[in-house]
């Protein structure tokens, strides 16, 4: 964390302060004129961390002052003065109204966006919720303590002022939310205007967190959304053809497996927005444990690895599907990520067994010619598959590794 991040974390901090405190002084809380100095020496310190901010930008032409100037670092410059210790200086006493410029910079909060944008390992609904659970009740702090400020409607003053702001935030939360009892209404002209307008705000504070919690539901579980769609239309599709039970079965085992390991997807095809590299960093990541297993890879360069992984395709095997038979052409090699294949003589029998992060079809790949030999899946199969093409556009990139793939041939057939 840089020192640009950890002040904007303090702007964002002091903001909050400034949201909570002063509302309070303003309405008599806090009526301690030293500590009233102290926070407003913080509130200076934050508006100069501000105003650094402001300027500490590398888009900023310092050679063009029009483009320094904006309406936010009038703000920021008129909460850098210490108006209460310049008050307490002349007159002996903290003038409250002067902090009314101060709360300008509780403007802040809402960057904390920017600062969750820095943190690349949160989730993306913690990008949204966070904003929420921050200014929310920000909101609705500033809101009761400006009930209070009006009288506090029928509720009327306590003498309590811990009961009493509470019941203003009572008021404050139900008004917002537009779910208001009518136990505490307005008495006054001032508080009816005030209520109308909380009234209106919470009509547009309260869509926004419905739609935003709407779209987080909806976003959290879309995968599953689109599992199930896909469902509905097979299924519709097979009762429309009458398709018999044992195929419907297997169908439904197929996208029971897909939505148990692949979360419905059957590709990559949600990475193809990323650039190449970050795309090469990710299969580099997903494959590397499978092909580190392959002999004739053994001390390729890194550069030769992700280009082959970079022309991987992925199959899904269902159990009992034939990989390949005898006699097809040796167009690729095959690559388990997971599941299990069997591979089988002409008359049928097990020649080998073949797991979950090893290799198979290579010598066809490599020498050409037809298949002497059958693969068949055993259980639901995830394949990555190399085509000979791929392979080939590879080695002519890479000469030297021709030259070496011919020598284990060579190795192989003796």
């Amino acid at each position: 964390m840089g020192k640009t991040q950890i002040l904007k974390i303090i702007s964002v901090a002091g903001a909050f302060l400034v949201g909570f405190w002063i509302p309070l002084r303003l309405i008599g809380y806090i009526p301690d004129p030293h500590m009233e100095i102290v926070f407003d020496l913080l509130i200076s310190a934050v508006a100069g961390i501000n105003v650094y901010l402001h300027f500490n930008k590398p888009e900023k032409n310092i050679r063009k002052l029009s483009s320094w100037m904006s309406l936010g670092l009038v703000c920021d410059l008129i909460c850098l003065l210490p108006l209460s210790l310049v008050a307490f200086v002349f007159l002996k006493t903290t003038v409250s109204g002067l902090l009314l410029f101060n709360l300008l910079a509780a403007r802040h909060v809402r960057h904390i966006k920017g600062i969750l944008d820095n943190f690349g390992h949160l989730q993306p609904i913690t990008y949204r919720l966070v904003p929420i659970f921050v200014m929310i009740p920000l909101l609705l702090h500033m809101i009761a303590c400006a009930w209070i400020y009006l009288g506090s409607g029928t509720a009327g003053p306590d003498s309590d002022k811990v009961f009493e702001y509470v019941k203003a935030l009572y008021w404050a939360f139900t008004t917002l939310t537009t779910v208001g009892y009518g136990d505490i209404s307005a008495k006054t002209i001032p508080q009816m205007l005030f209520t109308c307008g909380v009234q209106v705000t919470g009509v547009g504070v309260f869509g926004f967190i419905l739609s935003n919690m709407a779209s987080l539901m909806a976003r959290r579980d879309a995968a599953r959304e689109h599992h199930m769609d896909n469902l509905d239309k097979v299924e519709s599709f097979m009762r429309t053809h009458r398709i018999p039970t044992d195929t419907r079965s297997k169908v439904r085992s197929y996208y029971h497996y897909m939505w148990q390991h692949k979360k419905g997807y059957r590709d990559h095809s949600a990475l193809e927005d990323l650039p190449k590299k970050i795309q090469s960093e990710l299969f580099f990541h997903i494959n590397k444990p499978v092909l580190e297993q392959v002999p004739f890879l053994k001390g390729a360069s890194h550069d030769l690895v992700e280009d082959l992984m970079n022309e991987l395709e992925i199959r899904v095997c269902v159990p009992g599907e034939k990989v390949f038979r005898i006699g097809d052409d040796g167009d690729a090699m095959y690559f388990i990520y997971k599941g299990a294949v069997d591979i089988l003589a002409n008359d049928g029998h097990l020649i080998a067994h073949i797991k979950e992060g090893s290799f198979f079809g290579e010598m066809a790949l490599l020498r050409g010619g037809q298949r002497i030999a059958a693969a068949q899946a055993t259980q639901f199969c995830d394949l990555h598959v190399l085509k000979k093409e791929a392979f080939e556009k590879v080695c002519q990139k890479y000469p030297e590794f021709l030259q070496h793939i011919r020598s284990v041939v060579q190795e192989r057939v003796a």
